[in-house]
């Protein structure tokens, strides 16, 4: 076989690819139960910031640029 520079994969990127797609040795890690707290914080956190800017009302600077568009 004949190598050609710049083709194919590198060494590098070979093993990357051997690597990700091995799921024969490897066991799925068990989360701590601090990361579930940590989740449900940050969760609690982005619903609130989420609430907050739908219930924000729309400048008229904006509303004036809609009617506009109109």
């Amino acid at each position: 076989m004949m190598n050609i520079r710049g083709a194919g994969l590198s060494g590098k990127e070979k093993q990357k690819a051997e690597a990700a797609n091995d799921i024969s040795t490897t066991k799925p890690s068990r989360r701590k139960r601090s990361d579930s707290v940590r989740d449900a914080s940050v969760g609690a956190a982005l619903r609130s910031a989420y609430a907050e800017a739908v219930n924000e009302e729309i400048p008229s600077e904006f509303l004036d640029l809609l009617r506009k568009l109109d």
